[in-house]
């Protein structure tokens, strides 16, 4: 019995302990929430859009820019009929936001007061082989604003592209 007595701590000693433990706790409990929040507003932080102030986009490293835009939209069919193109990319686990990043362009659209007007989805081959590309169309109640929303998929990669009617 004197081995087990020298073995476990006191009473007092325990309880301080579990103490000190549950304290840890919940100091660390706020902090892990505001690193979570934190990284919930970074991931769906987004840009006023160039076209229209009312839509916003996602924004950071996800942002193409430079020729390769040019050359993505011109392998859209149907994409002589826009223009002021914006394109986003992302690679890897990125890509697997594909859904959250769409659902927030197509929400943001409508909350400036643009509806979806046309859905299709069809199958490509692309310069990686093959890969699927949707288009979503977008007007105003007028009818006379027109938006059009491009997501190609292919592999780990996807590409969304946003552009106004001429």
């Amino acid at each position: 019995m004197r081995a087990v007595r020298k073995v476990l701590p006191p009473a007092p000693a325990a309880r301080r302990a579990a103490r000190a433990a549950a304290a840890l706790l919940a100091l660390a409990g706020p902090v892990v929430a505001h690193g979570q929040l934190l990284a919930d507003v970074l991931t769906t932080t987004a840009i006023v859009a160039t076209f229209d102030s009312g839509v916003r986009f996602p924004s950071g490293s996800l942002r193409a820019v430079g020729a390769g835009v040019d050359a993505l939209a011109s392998r859209l069919p149907g994409s002589a009929d826009w223009t002021d193109w914006e394109a986003y990319v992302a690679r890897g686990l990125a890509a697997n936001l594909r859904p959250a990043f769409v659902h927030n362009v197509v929400t943001s659209l409508a909350a400036a007061g643009y509806f979806e007007d046309s859905r299709e989805t069809w199958t490509a081959t692309g310069p990686t082989g093959a890969e699927t590309q949707t288009k979503v169309t977008f007007v105003d109640m007028t009818g006379s604003d027109r938006y059009v929303l491009y997501v190609v998929e292919a592999g780990d990669e996807v590409a969304w592209l946003i552009g106004r009617a001429r």
